[in-house]
C-alpha cells in the first residue's frame, strides 16, 4: 500500500521525469509490480449521480443506490464531495467486466 506522500508524488511529476526515475532503479520489477497491484494508483474518470445516470441510461434514484451499495462494498470507487456522490467509470467498467451485478 502506497504511503500518502508516494501519492503525492506520483500525482505530481511529470511522466518523462517519472520513466527517466523508474528506469534508473536496480528494483525495477518490484517497483512495476507495486503500480500493477495497486488500487491507489488506477486511473480515474469521476461522474456525478447525473452523469452516471446519463452513461448508464438509468433513473439517478437507481445510481445513488449503486453509489451507496458501491460506498458500503467496496465493489468499485466511489467518493462523496459533501453530500454528493461521485462514481469512478473505469473501476465500474472493470467491476462490470469481472461479473458484478447489483
Amino acid at each position: 500500500m502506497a504511503t500518502e506522500m508516494q501519492r503525492l508524488i506520483i500525482r505530481n511529476i511529470d511522466r518523462d521525469s517519472l520513466l527517466s526515475a523508474i528506469a534508473d532503479r536496480e528494483d525495477i520489477v518490484e517497483v512495476m509490480q507495486m503500480f500493477r497491484d495497486s488500487n491507489d494508483y488506477a486511473p480515474r474518470e469521476y461522474l456525478t449521480i447525473k452523469e452516471f445516470a446519463k452513461y448508464l441510461k438509468a433513473s439517478e434514484s437507481y445510481v445513488r443506490n449503486l453509489a451507496k451499495h458501491a460506498e458500503i462494498s467496496k465493489v468499485f470507487s466511489v467518493t462523496k464531495i459533501g453530500r454528493e456522490y461521485r462514481l469512478d467509470r473505469l473501476s465500474y467498467e472493470k467491476w462490470r467486466s469481472n461479473g458484478g451485478c447489483f
